[in-house]
């Protein structure tokens, strides 16, 4: 391992030059949660609490809570019982960053129960909580039915969803990034490669449209299928305008 560094958009940050995790970026705007304080219980969304960043959002038989761990995790799972359910991660509806400000997300995790059935995962970024496919502002990675990631948009008039050619098993974590520097060209990157390069991604909304929230967990109408994803960090970052 060594430290590098580059400029992203004008952002000046440094990088494991082998997993190609971020590790330092001086931007004016930071949220970085490592998940290291495995005993503080996450209040529900619509009941956040003082000194917690985060907020959950379960149906049935969903869990999310932060677990012991080496580095701090988080986990959001769905049971077995054939029912709508959700486990969510997310800042209680808390927009405080913007996809026009050059926004890039970050996180570390592993589908350590791959969807199956029904179920559906998200790690990426969305605007106030909703059922995923009927969330209007979007830009995430999705998962279902087997280990395939995808990469989607959506900015309420083009929404798209395209394979990123990557298919992961249950027991590797991976760098999921997302950079919207460039809202007419967004870029998906796992484990530092981008990924769906043939694809541009744009996101045309703007202003109170563009505002977004970490967006972490799985969701299923209905069937038994199961699905858990570990969270190791969720890192994002911007400028301030």
């Amino acid at each position: 391992m060594s430290t590098k560094g580059k400029f992203e958009n004008g952002i000046a940050t440094t990088y494991d030059s082998v997993t190609l995790e971020t590790v330092a970026k001086m931007a004016p705007i930071v949220l970085y949660d490592d998940f290291i304080a495995s005993s503080l219980v996450i209040p529900a969304g619509g009941a956040a609490e003082s000194g917690s960043l985060w907020t959950k959002k379960l149906v049935a038989g969903g869990t999310a809570a932060l677990i012991a761990g080496v580095n701090g995790l988080a986990e959001c799972a769905l049971a077995v019982a054939d029912e709508a359910q959700s486990a969510y991660l997310y800042t209680n509806d808390n927009l405080q960053f913007s996809i026009v400000n050059g926004l890039i997300f970050e996180a570390k995790a592993k589908l350590s129960v791959l969807p199956t059935l029904g179920s559906e995962a998200q790690i990426g970024i969305g605007c106030v909580y909703g059922v995923p496919d009927n969330m209007a502002y979007s830009v995430w990675f999705s998962a279902d039915g087997s280990g395939e990631i995808f990469c989607e948009t959506d900015d309420n008039a083009t929404d798209k969803s395209v394979t990123s050619g990557i298919t992961v098993v249950n027991t590797a974590e991976h760098y999921y990034k997302i950079d919207c520097s460039d809202v007419t060209d967004i870029k998906f990157y796992i484990d530092g490669a981008r990924v769906a390069t043939t694809t541009k991604f744009g996101f045309a909304a703007t202003g109170a449209n563009a505002l977004v929230q970490p967006f972490i967990g799985l969701y299923k109408a209905s069937s038994a299928g199961l699905g858990t994803i570990v969270l190791d960090y969720v890192k994002l970052w911007q400028k301030r305008s």
